[in-house]
């Protein structure tokens, strides 16, 4: 395990040091940090945080996206989906679940859960445990998240998400559930209650 861990940081970091002429790949410090003119955050340690103009989203990783990451969406307006680029899903075919800005509580959750499953990352989703939660000063819901992909692996996350001007803002934490969700876990809470949406 130790041996496969070294690798694959070895190779995280080559895959970072490949990218540094076009910042796909950034340093993220401790302290407060801005994403995007979107959110503002706290962290208390080092990420790297993956970004790409094109795409809704941008992740934090500290070992590597399969390992963990918090995955911090752009907000979303009546008929967009989580994800709405074709390069990473090519089911054109299939319709995305969109989003409505008079969506309750519970429709949020199930259009979250049916945004992953259709993106087929994890060969099994499931969310569970609502609540409410306010993200900075939005009313909003938090909601836990088990999952596995196609290698097997399991994974433990949770999810929060809200609307402001009829737009959504959603961030999820998801780790492997052996090792890497109980290391993580605090400091995505701390971030994520920290958030302010700007």
């Amino acid at each position: 395990m130790l041996v496969i861990k070294k690798i694959f940081i070895i190779s995280f970091f080559l895959i970072l040091i490949s990218c540094q002429s076009d910042k796909t790949y950034i340093l993220v410090e401790p302290g407060k940090v801005e994403i995007n003119k979107i959110y503002s955050v706290n962290t208390n340690m080092k990420w790297s945080q993956f970004q790409e103009r094109e795409y809704n989203f941008l992740f934090w990783t500290v070992d590597g996206y399969t390992l963990q990451r918090i995955i911090f969406f752009k907000p979303l307006e009546d008929g967009q989906s989580l994800f709405d680029y074709d390069r990473l899903f090519t089911k054109k075919n299939e319709k995305r679940p969109t989003f409505n800005s008079k969506m309750n509580k519970f429709e949020l959750k199930e259009f979250f859960e049916s945004c992953i499953i259709w993106s087929r990352e994890f060969t099994s989703f499931e969310t569970s445990d609502i609540k409410n939660y306010k993200i900075g000063e939005i009313e909003g819901v938090s909601f836990d998240i088990k999952a596995q992909n196609e290698l097997g692996l399991n994974y433990k996350g949770f999810a929060v998400a809200g609307i402001k001007n009829n737009k959504l803002y959603s961030i999820y934490f998801i780790a492997t559930e052996m090792e890497f969700y109980d290391r993580y876990k605090k400091e995505a809470e701390k971030i994520i209650s920290s958030v302010k949406i700007l």
